[in-house]
């Protein structure tokens, strides 16, 4: 029995070979099996209709503003103000003690018929060649004078009242009939609330986009429900060297009364959309300086394509050069693809439901 099984070093030799043969045989099946294709999602690449609005914070002003100044010194004789209260143009405001300057006015206009009436005997005196020209042109100056002083007294007559240099609403005041103003003392203040004049600056390189008319839309914390339009109706022609930003200004109608002097407002100027290839922002990569796509081709092989890009959007950037319309690249799943590889590409919503799965199972 002990012969039966002892092995010659023959035999040894072909059980080792054959062994070696079988893990040979193994290894070339396994070195020949090939990776799973990623799975991926595809975009198809095509013309859309994009808005960039531009944003911006500004500065709400009241189109016409003023402090209602006492321009001489008097004593209030008569006050017609009361705080928010709307007045229209010309209406008085402030009566100053007007007794000596009035009596200044009758004076004035006596000399100046004084004044004419030797005029007029002067001029038929040198039609009977009684008195020489300068006689006559001496008493034309008289009344040319006294015309004047008439006119000057009456400038300061009209000082001593204070009316609304346009209709709008009054601000606080604290003076009181009887009080002594002096001049140039600030009584109340008056603002045009009708239409309010927007303040905010924008980038330079939105220059080119934007020009009188265009329209825009701001909204405010006041009013969080409500939107506000207006249109720019000028544009500095100067750009800020420190921050390379220009200033527009806008008019929003405001015959509601919502919207006051000082108040912060967030714009969105808008803009006109443009026809423009666009492709997710999340299917580019970079390498270097350079961005590109995975352009899938019928048989489902990725290809690197290099690509230029223009504006960004809110999950979209267009595509200037690079791609045509109807070209299909990887969407999700970018990070897996190589270029020359076989990518499997699913349906949108069904990677969506994956993840969602995904998420509820953990």
């Amino acid at each position: 029995m002990r012969n039966c099984f002892k092995q010659t070093p023959f035999a040894f030799l072909a059980i080792t070979v054959i062994s070696l043969s079988i893990l040979t045989t193994s290894a070339n099946a396994s070195g020949q099996r090939k990776p799973p294709s990623p799975t991926v999602t595809a975009a198809i690449v095509e013309n859309t209709l994009v808005s960039q609005d531009i944003p911006a914070l500004g500065t709400l002003k009241a189109n016409q503003a003023v402090s209602v100044v006492s321009q001489v010194s008097g004593r209030v004789s008569s006050l017609n103000i009361e705080d928010g209260l709307f007045v229209n143009e010309g209406d008085v405001l402030v009566s100053l003690d007007n007794r000596e300057q009035s009596a200044r006015v009758k004076e004035a206009k006596v000399t100046l018929s004084d004044a004419v009436r030797q005029l007029n005997n002067s001029t038929n005196l040198y039609n009977t060649k009684a008195i020489s020209k300068d006689q006559l042109q001496a008493q034309q100056a008289v009344v040319d004078k006294a015309r004047a002083v008439l006119a000057r007294e009456e400038a300061a007559l009209s000082y001593l009242t204070l009316t609304a240099p346009f209709s709008g609403v009054l601000g606080f005041s604290d003076t009181s009939t009887g009080a002594l103003l002096s001049a140039n003392q600030s009584i109340t203040t008056l603002d045009d609330l009708s239409v309010m004049k927007l303040f905010f600056d924008l980038p330079e390189n939105s220059l080119s986009r934007v020009a009188p008319g265009t329209k825009i839309i701001a909204v405010t914390d006041a009013w969080p429900d409500e939107i506000f339009t207006g249109t720019i109706d000028t544009i500095n022609p100067r750009i800020n060297p420190n921050n390379l930003t220009y200033t527009a200004r806008a008019v929003l109608d405001n015959a509601n009364g919502q919207l006051r002097p000082g108040m912060m407002v967030r714009i969105s100027v808008q803009q006109k959309a443009q026809n423009t290839l666009s492709v997710p922002a999340r299917s580019i990569m970079f390498d270097g300086n350079k961005k590109y796509v995975y352009v899938i081709d019928a048989d489902s092989v990725v290809h690197k394509n290099f690509i230029t890009t223009g504006e960004s959007f809110e999950e979209s950037i267009s595509v200037l050069d690079g791609l045509k319309p109807g070209d299909r690249i990887v969407d999700e799943g970018v990070v897996k693809a190589r270029d020359g590889i076989s990518v499997n590409v699913i349906d949108a919503n069904v990677a969506s439901n994956a993840r969602e799965g995904g998420e509820n199972h953990s």
